[in-house]
């Protein structure tokens, strides 16, 4: 069977099925290992920090946590203005996604 052939925009050439492209080339999501690694490193620890507090445990427990931690306290500070003030921007980051994943864990308990 003759492969079939369609019209293109210009009448003098015609485009084969094989050549027709109807979605986007495939694109990889790209991943920046050099960013994803320390944020993983620093949730992780900062969720340590908080079940040290509150109770909990678990090495992935505290990634994840940790991690939604750091969002949540963020978001404090976008929202509220609030922020620690210790002098050293990292430690400030530290406190603030520790309260977080304080918060993180007693909502997930109430819930629960």
């Amino acid at each position: 069977m003759p492969p079939r052939t369609r019209k293109s925009a210009k009448p003098d050439r015609v485009v084969r099925d094989e050549e027709v492209e109807i979605l986007p080339p495939r694109r990889t999501l790209p991943l920046d290992w050099s960013v994803i690694v320390p944020t993983v490193a620093f949730g992780t620890v900062t969720g340590f920090a908080a079940s040290l507090i509150v109770g909990g445990g678990g090495v992935i427990r505290h990634a994840v946590v940790g991690v939604l931690g750091m969002l949540v306290g963020q978001g404090i500070v976008r929202l509220t203005g609030w922020r620690l003030n210790t002098g050293y921007g990292f430690l400030d980051d530290a406190g603030m996604a520790v309260i977080g994943a304080i918060l993180i864990i007693l909502l997930a308990r109430f819930i629960a």
